[in-house]
């Protein structure tokens, strides 16, 4: 009777480390902190404080270690609410892209994404405006005003040599009752055996 006990304890340890080994949805969280900030008829400066921060999320089903754009299933920014790994579809006075994404703990982390919202339908509405913005770890954060018969004003934060950039894994959390489960349970099959044997 023990000794079923014991199997069938080492056997659902079993089945959940193999569940484990699966592929999961992970979440990480990243930031970009100090910039050189250009803002048009005013110039540009430095600010090392200034953060931007977001979070993103996807499946690495190959397990190459590599979180690719097809492997994504979220990316948010605190600057905005659109998710650039789920935008809806365009339209005339909408659109919203994940153009590249690459996350590797090697690699770091590398995307390009971003989005235009429009007042009206250029070409069919007068005096309609835009405003985009462009997300880039080449590069940093890009903005831009504009609309008809209006050149626009550009803002920018440009990635400088005291950028601290940071990612961070926040889920999914490891389960470590799942391994002390499977010792546990080998450790009394043992002691099973070792009683059987004095006998």
């Amino acid at each position: 009777m023990i000794k079923k006990l014991v199997c069938g304890a080492v056997l659902a340890a079993i089945g959940t480390l193999a569940q484990a080994a699966t592929p999961a949805l992970t979440e990480w969280e990243f930031s970009w902190k100090g910039f050189s900030v250009f803002q048009e008829w005013e110039g540009s400066y430095d600010d090392p404080e200034l953060t931007v921060t977001g979070k993103f999320a996807g499946i690495d089903a190959d397990g190459d270690g590599i979180l690719v754009k097809s492997e994504v299933t979220s990316l948010t920014l605190d600057r905005g609410s659109h998710d650039y790994a789920a935008c809806p579809a365009e339209s005339p006075t909408f659109t919203c892209g994940l153009w590249s994404f690459s996350y590797s703990a090697a690699g770091g982390l590398e995307f390009s994404a971003g989005h235009t919202s429009y007042s009206g339908v250029p070409g069919e509405d007068a005096w309609w405006t835009a405003h985009s913005t462009t997300y880039d770890t080449q590069f940093g954060v890009y903005e831009r005003s504009y609309g008809y018969q209006w050149p626009g004003e550009e803002y920018s934060m440009a990635f400088t040599d005291y950028t601290v950039k940071t990612v961070t894994q926040i889920s999914p959390v490891p389960e470590p009752a799942t391994y002390a489960m499977l010792g546990a349970g080998l450790l009394l099959l043992a002691g099973t055996r070792r009683a059987r044997l004095q006998k």
